[in-house]
């Protein structure tokens, strides 16, 4: 039987059985933020700057160019929440030339091939952090409930006016909602904080995101599985990028039927490191697959640290992780390369 790396990978993303294991950023076209910091408005321009929404971002060497919002030049407080109408400017996605982003982005794929995911930047409460702060932005959750809801209601406003120029000059498979909302010991907030005031949002902007012919994702890094029946309900189609401090087997075997699993490998570790040897890196590939292959409804993504603000150089590091995944996945499944 003979299919493409675009039908292999809409199997596991349905629960389906995969004819191989499918490994991010191979059987998979990364735009937007998956590939870059993505359209300018959302994290600032290639090499930092200011966003849409004024927030100036750094992209320090230690995060591989990852882009952070430059420290304590936030636009609110929890003092000063209750005024976001006031103080906080939303930009206006019809102002950005998103047909020749989406054409330049594209160009290099075949979508007959490949599915299209396109990563959307601060998610909700990424969103609400990059404007005041992790530590404020908590604070305003307990102590400014209402005004919360309310900015957080007016994000997601936002994000669904972004989903719709993605589906029309994408017409992407997924959009994948970027929301860190946990360390790597659990949540950032309690369950029923994250269910009083993200959770609705975030569902209204899933249901709009369906509704354009595109699956919603849900990424968030560190240890989530509390809530993971949350991301169910929310509309999900798949969690990324799951890490080992969840015990994702017991999840597969759980929820495998109703949410993929997008990771597995374990970026806090050695493996992920900028110092790590070819062999411990081959060697965490191997446990990810070997461990999380075969429960089905998984997609290997592994991220790998560079210090460095060269793209080519960070993805040459990637690489070094995806290249074995890609072997290993196709030795597990005894084929040949695809």
């Amino acid at each position: 039987m003979t299919i493409t790396k675009r039908e292999n990978y809409l199997m596991a993303m349905n629960h389906e059985k995969p004819l191989w294991t499918p490994v991010f950023l191979y059987d998979n076209a990364a735009v937007g933020f998956c590939a870059a910091p993505g359209p300018w408005f959302e994290k600032g321009p290639v090499g930092g700057g200011y966003d849409g929404f004024g927030v100036r971002w750094i992209t320090p060497e230690s995060g591989s160019g990852t882009p952070i919002p430059a420290p304590n030049e936030y636009i609110l407080t929890s003092e000063t929440v209750q005024d976001w109408k006031k103080l906080v400017k939303f930009p206006n996605v019809n102002d950005f030339d998103w047909e020749d982003y989406a054409k330049a982005e594209l160009t290099p794929y075949n979508r007959n091939e490949v599915t299209i995911d396109f990563g959307s930047g601060n998610g909700p409460f990424e969103r609400l952090a990059a404007l005041m702060g992790f530590e404020e932005a908590l604070i305003a959750l307990l102590e400014e409930p209402e005004a919360c809801d309310e900015l957080i209601g007016a994000i997601v406003d936002y994000k669904i006016e972004v989903a719709e120029k993605v589906a029309k000059y994408y017409k992407a498979d997924y959009f994948t909602n970027y929301d860190d909302i946990a360390t790597e010991r659990g949540l950032f907030m309690s369950p029923s904080t994250f269910r009083k005031i993200i959770k609705p949002h975030t569902k209204r902007m899933y249901d709009a995101i369906r509704s354009l012919g595109m699956q919603p994702i849900q990424h968030t890094c560190g240890y989530a599985q509390d809530v993971i029946e949350d991301f169910i309900e929310m509309g999900a189609q798949a969690w990324t990028s799951v890490q080992p401090t969840n015990d994702i087997v017991a999840l597969q075997k759980k929820y495998g039927d109703k949410i993929s699993f997008i990771g597995g490998f374990n970026t806090n570790g050695r493996a992920a490191q900028v110092d790590a040897t070819d062999e411990e890196i081959v060697k965490e590939v191997y446990r990810t697959l070997d461990t999380y292959g075969p429960q089905g409804s998984f997609i290997f993504f592994a991220y790998k640290l560079a210090n460095t603000l060269d793209m080519n150089k960070f993805m040459a590091e990637c690489m070094r992780a995806i290249g074995p995944a890609i072997a290993r996945s196709m030795e597990n499944a005894g084929l040949s390369q695809v």
